[in-house]
């Protein structure tokens, strides 16, 4: 009945690497015609445990040797990599916003709509950093829709790491990187122990990783922020400088009291901008431990109980230029160092407080008990609850009591308070003391936690009767979860004494009931035309206790093998996304983003009619220029949201053949509506400033400079005094609509060459469409192949149409080399001016190299280079940070990296 299936099933799955991963425990096999039994495994996507590593769904397996030969040290820079990852995430070189976390966003559609698992099971935190490399068996890619299986979130895909459990002896290992440039060293120790008999098994895993520091004033092309005048680069800067930039009433535009002279002239952005890139981070430190174990002991010939457990600390920082007074403290007439004897509005960089210093002590806890066995020799079965907490205790350093500032540039006030040590000059740098620092400034240490528990139940088997292909196969399920989130503020945020920090506490809690199944059908085996054709259902029936309604998904899917070695498959499924519980619940906090700024030279710049005459109601000067593209924006949780839905399809084949080659192209089509998310920054400036005389709906979402507490514009109720579109309201909502659709290809072959072993892998990702409208009524945004605003993120990404991974290796018998070549093509500015210098951000080739030599039959030396050519991040006008779009490029350059594996 199953002749030769499970042959036929590595060759294909040959294209993935799924041949070198190991197969989860209990080990469930099924006698062939022969009466030989051929192994089942449970494969991501599906709880029914098969014969066939390659199903209806597109996965990709990497193994752990995967992992190794990639070089990496952690898995965000292994998952980062995929080529069906795309658009913007979270990671190390998000320096401005970072909550410290790492994440994934396949098909770019966002992390909150990637799934991910360990061993099958959520965990809290969603965190990357909290997997720890040593401890991953293999990682398995689902690239389509698994509602019906795993529930919400999986709307994209999922991404599941499967732990080492059959691991016997110990294992040690030791990795160091460094830059070219001699920064950035990280460092990873692990090590992996585990013991095994015939009743059961136990592992354990340590991991240490330390990643240090890197400024962007450490890279040429970051060293200093640009902008363009005369069509030429030029270095600038922030307006809020360490000597000040005042306004008033008797003067036009911003001025400054010139440090050498004292004269005072207007702000001069080549002049006086401040460089805030040399005490920026472009690559932010972290050290993250982890402790993780595993135990499975059979009690009985049928039950086995089995145990996880894992913890993780990260200890991580962030570090952005100094604060400034950007809410525009009034410096009054009285104040003795005042130069014109009237009120000025003073926009200063604090610079001798030394920075905004954000750091996070983060602890990630997971558990997971359970049972599990067989019934009847027939029936798989399994019992589990996991239980998942993180906390996340935030200090901020750096941060201003704006009220106190403001005592400090009053005669008055500050002769009333007798902690305020003296009145300050603020329009000259060095002036603000000790003192005045210890008097105006505050830390904030706000505390995050989110917990997660899941109660699961699966029986799978099969049914007692055949259809002409086999027996009909199914799974089964429930699953009960509940959530919770809660961010407390630290107390002086709470009574509004910190700048620009929320002071409101936010919590809640939810809950779902869920029950499920699944059936595989083969149809047919063994005819012409029809080796195998077999074709599988799911549905799904979710209820939340805080939506209206219920929801039923389903997944169908076909297989047919027509001839031998070929498989042809598709998928059909709707999809399913309740609103997280940080999207309901986060508090609103304010935060910096980059926009395309729609006034730029537009007296003698190519803008519409429309636009012009917008920025001439303004009041804006014809040669009008930004000293900084970024927008002071609020972004938070909405506890109203209601779910998104989804329904995608899949269709492509998978051909191996015995000479060493296989193939595999699928198609993927995706389409969401009440699509959670923002308008972004660059859609509500640009919409607003595209309609006649400010009459787009997405204009009632700019506040203004009250909303953030900045300095009013002079002449526009839309900006700050420094000229930025200030207080863009970005709460989440149910917005978008969302359409992408392209190829996944993989490709490999694998020969004897002279006394060695030859191997090429490509993998690679084309996206034909990413289209997304950001709210009922607008113009449809189309991002493939374009640098648009990420709509989860909330940042500037490159939305990258062609993305490759090509991997060339060869091995004898005490050493291995290989070849990775990283392929991503330009993304161009999807608000492209010709007045711009630069509207595209440049396609990269990253080449990386690793060569490893086994001195003793347990003992392994690596060395190799990534990014070997160094190549840098490139230019675009409209940026997002460091002059380039930061999520989407390699910005620390070349790294060299040595490593040594030991194992007893």
């Amino acid at each position: 009945m199953h002749k030769n299936v499970l042959a036929k099933s590595v060759r294909l799955a040959l294209i993935s690497g799924a041949a070198a991963a190991a197969f989860t425990s209990p080990v469930v096999f099924a006698a062939d015609e022969d009466g030989a039994k051929v192994e089942r495994i449970e494969v991501t996507g599906s709880r029914i445990k098969r014969t066939d590593l390659e199903t209806a769904s597109p996965i990709t397996v990497f193994s752990s040797a995967d992992i190794a030969a990639s070089g990496v040290s952690t898995m965000e820079d292994f998952i980062q990599t995929i080529p069906a990852i795309n658009g913007g995430a979270e990671g190390s070189t998000v320096n401005n916003g970072s909550r410290g976390f790492a994440t994934a966003s396949l098909r770019g559609l966002g992390s909150g709509r990637t799934l991910v698992l360990i061993n099958g099971r959520r965990f809290a935190s969603g965190d990357l950093n909290s997997i720890p490399t040593a401890y991953v068996e293999r990682v398995e890619v689902l690239r389509d829709g698994a509602s019906t299986v795993y529930g919400s979130d999986a709307i994209a895909g999922v991404i599941n790491f499967i732990t080492k459990k059959d691991f016997e002896g110990i294992e040690f290992q030791v990795q160091y990187d460094e830059t070219a440039e001699g920064d950035g060293e990280k460092t990873l120790l692990s090590m992996t122990t585990g013991a095994s008999n015939d009743k059961g098994n136990v592992v354990l895993s340590l991991q240490y990783t330390d990643r240090k520091t890197i400024f962007q004033g450490d890279r040429s092309f970051s060293e200093c922020p640009l902008f363009e005048r005369d069509g030429e680069k030029v270095c600038g800067g922030s307006g809020t400088i360490p000597y000040g930039q005042f306004f008033a009433d008797s003067l036009d535009g911003g001025h400054v009291k010139d440090p050498q002279t004292g004269v005072i002239r207007p702000f001069d952005q080549a002049v006086d901008g401040y460089n805030y890139a040399t005490t920026s981070y472009m690559v932010t430190p972290q050290e993250v431990f982890s402790i993780n174990a595993a135990g499975r002991y059979e009690l009985t010939d049928n039950v086995s109980a089995f145990l996880e457990g894992g913890f993780t600390n990260r200890k991580s920082d962030q570090l952005l230029a100094a604060e400034g007074t950007f809410w525009g403290p009034t410096m009054p007439a009285s104040n003795p160092y005042n130069p014109l004897g009237e009120d000025l509005v003073v926009v200063r960089r604090l610079l001798e407080s030394g920075g905004r210093a954000f750091s996070q002590d983060f602890s990630d806890y997971r558990m997971v008990f359970g049972f599990e066995g067989t019934v009847f020799d027939t029936f798989d079965w399994d019992l589990s609850y996991n239980f998942a907490r993180f906390v996340d205790a935030r200090l901020d350093e750096g941060r201003v009591n704006p009220t106190r500032i403001n005592t400090l540039l009053d005669p008055t006030l500050c002769s009333a308070d007798t902690d305020c040590p003296e009145v300050w000059n603020i329009l000259e740098s060095g002036t603000l003391t000790p003192e005045m620092i210890n008097y105006a400034f505050v830390p904030n240490s706000p505390i995050v936690r989110g917990e997660t528990r899941q109660l699961l139940g699966n029986i799978s088997g099969g049914l007692g009767f055949e259809l002409p292909g086999g027996e009909v196969m199914f799974a089964a399920g429930f699953e009960k979860r509940w959530e919770e989130y809660q961010s407390v503020p630290d107390g002086a945020a709470s009574i509004g004494q910190i700048y620009s920090v929320a002071g409101e506490a936010t919590e809640g809690e939810t809950s779902v009931q869920e029950v499920y199944a699944e059936l595989s059908l083969p149809v047919l085996e063994g005819l012409p035309f029809a080796e195998s054709l077999r074709v599988t259902a799911a549905v799904r029936y979710s209820d939340f206790d805080f939506l209206d309604d219920s929801a039923t998904n389903t997944k169908f899917g076909v297989e047919w093998v027509p001839v031998d070695g070929l498989l042809i498959r598709a998928t059909q499924a709707t999809g399913f996304r309740a609103p997280g519980i940080s999207e309901l619940f986060a508090p609103q906090a304010e935060t910096n983003l980059a926009y395309n700024e729609p006034c730029t030279n537009y007296g003698t710049g190519s803008q519409s009619a429309i636009v012009k005459a917008n920025c001439a109601a303004e009041g804006l000067p014809g040669n009008f220029q930004l000293s900084s593209n970024q927008s002071s924006s609020v972004v938070g949780g909405n506890p109203d949201l209601q779910p998104e839905e989804s329904d995608s399809f899949t269709a492509g084949f998978v051909y191996s053949h015995d000479i060493g080659i296989s193939v595999s192209v699928d198609y993927f089509d995706i389409e969401i509506t009440s699509g959670i998310g923002t308008a972004g920054t660059d859609n509500v400036i640009s919409s607003c400033w595209n309609s006649a005389n400010f009459s787009s709906p997405l204009c009632d979402l700019i506040k203004g400079p009250s909303l953030t507490g900045d300095a009013p514009n002079a002449t526009s109720p839309y900006r700050t005094a420094l000229g930025p579109v200030a207080g863009v309201l970005l709460t989440n909502a149910n917005l978008s609509t969302f359409e992408t659709s392209g190829l996944d290809f993989d490709l490999s072959y694998k020969t004897d060459i002279g006394a060695g072993s030859f191997a090429a892998v490509l993998n690679g990702t084309y996206l034909d469409k990413y289209n997304y409208t950001p709210f009922a009524g607008s113009e449809m945004v189309e991002a493939a192949g374009k640098v648009a605003a990420d709509q989860w993120e909330t940042t500037l990404a490159v939305f990258s149409q062609l993305k490759t991974n090509l991997t060339l290796s060869y091995a004898m018998d005490d050493w291995t080399v290989s070849w990775q070549s990283r392929y991503q093509s330009e993304g161009e500015d999807y608000f492209a001016s010709e007045d711009n210098l630069d509207n595209t951000a440049d396609a990269v080739f990253y080449h990386d190299v690793q060569g490893t030599y086994y001195v003793l039959e347990n003992t392994s030396l690596t060395v190799g280079i990534k990014n070997l050519f160094d190549q840098e991040a490139p230019y675009i006008s409209n940026n997002q940070d460091m002059n380039t779009i930061p999520s989407s490029y390699d910005t620390a350059g070349q790294y060299w990296y040595a490593k040594v594996n030991v194992k007893f």
